[in-house]
């Protein structure tokens, strides 16, 4: 079994085994959400994504969550690194979230953590010699960084909306692999990312 298989694996089994009890002691919660990205990196134009996940209340304040996002952006050729394709990043992430009671409908927020990044480059169809000798450019997985802030907006007991301002920290080694067998050209490209996004979030 592969290191992603693994780590989902041991994820998914970790919130199998702990929802009953965190939920007899205190709210577990699942959540999606609709996100924009917008990339550090000039020659990647900004994206679109999403997420899925779950919340563990550890106490009123204080929660463990587990997130998968997706994200897919449009990129520009850069002379030496990437060429004209589509790239995804999916993370699995990891982090703690301090919440701010104030009494009313809605709760403010602060997060931050860490994850897995998996990355993929499809490119589009190259048109100079140089660039048909190309047949991939593989992206490196690798642990990042992400933090942020929030607020949630009550709607009942148990269903809240929720909006998020975030940013992913992640660099990355690019291998350029030819056809041709000449040797590969590798860069580091800046993945990071400002994310803002909206959500729904249901505890039981």
């Amino acid at each position: 079994m592969s290191r992603c298989p693994k780590l989902v694996f041991t994820i998914v089994l970790f919130m199998a085994l702990s929802s009953n009890g965190l939920a007899q002691r205190y709210r577990v919660g699942f959540f999606l959400n609709a996100a924009g990205f917008f990339p550090a990196q000039k020659n990647i134009e900004n994206g679109f994504g999403s997420g899925l996940g779950a919340v563990f209340n550890i106490n009123q304040n204080v929660s463990l969550s587990f997130e998968w996002k997706y994200s897919r952006f449009s990129v520009d050729k850069k002379e030496g690194e990437f060429l004209n394709g589509t790239l995804t990043m999916t993370p699995l992430l990891v982090s703690i979230h301090y919440k701010f009671k104030t009494g009313t409908f809605f709760s403010p927020y602060i997060f931050g953590g860490g994850g897995l990044f998996f990355n993929t480059m499809s490119l589009d169809e190259r048109v100079s010699p140089e660039d048909k000798n190309v047949k991939k450019q593989e992206i490196k997985n690798g642990l990042g960084l992400y933090g942020g802030f929030g607020s949630s907006f009550k709607i009942n007991q148990n269903i809240s909306v929720y909006i998020e301002g975030l940013y992913l920290i992640r660099n990355a080694n690019v291998e350029t692999v030819f056809i041709d067998n000449s040797p590969g050209n590798t860069f580091n490209a800046n993945l990071r990312a400002f994310s803002v996004l909206i959500g729904l979030e249901y505890l039981y």
